[in-house]
């Protein structure tokens, strides 16, 4: 094997990054000479002490594919295939930017069976952190085309933005997937970023021991194994097989599916329960192949039809759908019977979610009375140590190694897993914006997503208790918008109320590219919802308040809702500190707010969907972009205020 090599994102169908200088590195022996040779150009470089070349390759259009030829002195070469100019982005964040379209395969079928996007790439990071500093060179990863072949595997939220951005420009667009599900913002920045946070920083010092590590990894398989053996050794389910069911016992009880485990005698169990149902099977479904959903079990489930295994799945959040094969169902009487675990005592099947068993000829309605019994009562599980979420460990495994790479910009989606200490998320964002925009040297477009509804205080146990983290971690994503080229993409109307992975990436893609789209391209559109950009408290002194907007070029309106578009999700605070729901009319570029209460208050604030959830209509502009949710508090030393 030769002296010369090339870092994984320089290789066979990379997308380079258009317009901008683009650097070129790879690695041989210090002091040799490296030729490389792209569209008929020759660049030279020589490898420094470490062993590192770096050439500069000048500002090019979109195109290809193209190859890329590099040698050295020793007569080692390496030919790079397949290369397309476009832009590229960092994606970067949490779950729901790792989501893959295998999580929303069923919500666009179409995208899926017709996918053929070879100038759309992505590059996956796999999760890797490091504590002892920056990283040289990634771990792991390809260049990938979107075609049927791979598309499940692409984060939805940026092969949509993608999509929606080639459709829009006819310029190849690769995506630097470094993502992972539950991680903090802190995970993602440097020790230089999070300077001055001393308890972060300690905590990065702590896990940059390598034997301390690699005990609290031992600990956490020890600790999981333990729990799930003591359960199954104690199961009764599993010593008196009750997987072969096939009518329950009389010891068992009745309840319906879906529910929460706090809402009957189960309420705080710990340990495993098995759940069983009779079904009946007409010739639609009899001997053929089907499929099965049971919406979203908490914690873990093993589902068996007819004493045969169909699916399982370890933790809560993935949706339960599983194959069903031919032969197994029969004509006439069926019984399904599911092992439910519970480790932390908040079981749940999750309500408003699909129950049912079909296929393209019958569907068999699966909620409605189970029978139950309790197979094994234990203690709770001990808490994992997720090693890879600590500070500065992703930034420094997944992100610095792309450092060199020239990027058209960052998308950014996260803030989840840091609604529990939410007031630093904004002082903790403006740092990571300037500090990326450091490291790759110019003031790259930073575009993010605004956490959407969902109803954290119902389905997450490990919600904060004020049921405030959400929102306020929101309004300090809106007010990051002050922060220059950057965009945030609203979604509060884009989740979903009963899960923390909402399937529609289609919108939340499309309305990111439409904020790249006007501040790469300068394409004129209304790609914002309406923006409030002064209030008057003390209209006709009625104790009213008037709300001025724009980004409203056509009007805006009111839409969704259990009340016929009924606006109910604006509160004025009194001087007590008091809020109280407030009345909207819109007309025209304003929005004139009074309480609903019959009572007079001298407002002192405002504010809009400051909720986990929304409880009525939300405002849109004529474009169908809306209105971000906020909180404005009255400055004393005048009327007219503009929201921060």
């Amino acid at each position: 094997m030769g002296d010369l090599r090339l870092p994984r994102l320089i290789s066979d169908g990379m997308i380079l990054q258009q317009k901008k200088q683009i650097k070129m590195w790879g690695f041989d022996r210090p002091g040799r000479k490296v030729m490389l040779s792209f569209l008929g150009e020759e660049y030279v470089a020589v490898a420094d002490g470490q062993g590192r070349f770096e050439a500069v390759l000048p500002s090019m259009e979109p195109g290809g594919p193209y190859n890329l030829y590099i040698g050295n002195e020793n007569g080692e070469e390496i030919v790079v295939t397949d290369i397309l100019i476009g832009d590229v982005w960092l994606c970067a964040g949490q779950s729901n930017m790792e989501l893959p379209m295998e999580r929303v395969k069923d919500r666009y079928p179409e995208e899926i069976r017709e996918c053929s996007e070879p100038f759309i790439r992505t590059f996956k990071v796999i999760e890797h952190s490091d504590f002892h500093g920056p990283l040289r060179e990634l771990q792991s990863g390809s260049w990938e085309k979107a075609d049927t072949g791979t598309i499940l595997k692409f984060s939805a939220t940026a092969y949509f933005f993608a999509k929606q951005m080639y459709q829009m420009t006819g310029v190849p667009v690769g995506l630097i997937n470094t993502s992972l599900g539950g991680s903090r913002i802190q995970s993602w920045m440097s020790r230089e970023m999070l300077q001055g946070d001393v308890e972060d920083l300690l905590l990065a010092e702590k896990y940059a021991d390598d034997a301390f590590v690699a005990g609290q990894l031992e600990r956490n398989q020890e600790n999981m194994e333990a729990w799930h053996r003591n359960l199954d050794e104690q199961d009764q389910g599993l010593k008196r097989n009750f997987k072969e069911l096939k009518a329950p016992e009389p010891s068992f009880k009745e309840v319906s599916i879906p529910f929460f485990f706090r809402d009957t005698q189960l309420q705080g169990f710990i340990g495993s329960v098995w759940f069983l149902r009779n079904f009946q099977v007409t010739g639609g479904l009899a001997g053929k192949a089907a499929k099965l959903w049971l919406g979203t079990i908490v914690d873990s489930d093993t589902v068996y039809i007819n004493g045969v295994m169909v699916g399982h799945t370890d933790y809560q959040y993935p949706p339960r759908k599983y194959e069903i094969p031919e032969g197994l169902l029969r004509e006439g009487e069926n019984t399904i019977v599911i092992r439910v675990k519970c480790e932390n005592g908040h079981g749940r099947f999750t309500d408003g979610k699909k129950y049912a068993l079909w296929n393209d000829e019958e569907e068999i309605d699966l909620t409605g009375k189970w029978y139950y019994e309790i197979g094994a009562a234990c203690e709770q599980i001990e808490p994992t140590d997720f090693v890879n979420w600590k500070p500065t460990g992703l930034y420094n495994g997944m992100v610095a190694p792309c450092r060199p790479y020239t990027l058209a910009g960052i998308l950014w989606y996260q803030g989840e897993s840091n609604t529990h200490v939410p007031e630093v998320y904004l002082e903790l964002m403006k740092r990571m914006v300037a500090g990326y925009r450091k490291e790759w040297g110019e003031e790259l477009p930073f575009l993010y997503v605004q956490l959407p509804n969902f109803a954290i205080d119902r389905y997450d146990s490990d919600a904060d208790e004020t049921g405030q983290g959400w929102p306020v971690v929101r309004e300090l994503q809106r007010r990051a918008k002050k922060l220059p080229r950057v965009g945030m993409a609203v979604t509060m109307d884009l989740g979903e109320d009963n899960d923390l992975h909402p399937l529609n990436k289609k919108e939340v893609g499309f309305r990111l590219a439409m904020l790249a789209a006007k501040m790469l391209y300068g394409i004129a559109s209304e790609c914002e919802g309406p923006e409030i950009c002064g209030i008057d408290y003390e209209m006709e002194k009625t104790g009213a308040v008037l709300l001025y907007f724009k980004n409203i070029t056509d009007g805006m309106y009111a839409y969704g809702g259990e009340k016929g578009n009924e606006i109910r999700d604006f509160e004025l605070r009194d001087e007590q500190g008091i809020w109280h729901r407030a009345a909207a009319v819109i007309k025209e570029d304003t929005i004139r707010l009074t309480p609903v209460e019959r009572i007079r208050i001298r407002p002192c604030g405002v504010r809009y969907l400051f909720s986990n959830i929304s409880h009525g209509a939300m405002i849109y502009n004529r474009a169908g972009f809306p209105l971000s949710p906020f909180v404005n508090e009255k400055q004393e030393d005048t009327n007219e205020n503009t929201v921060e």
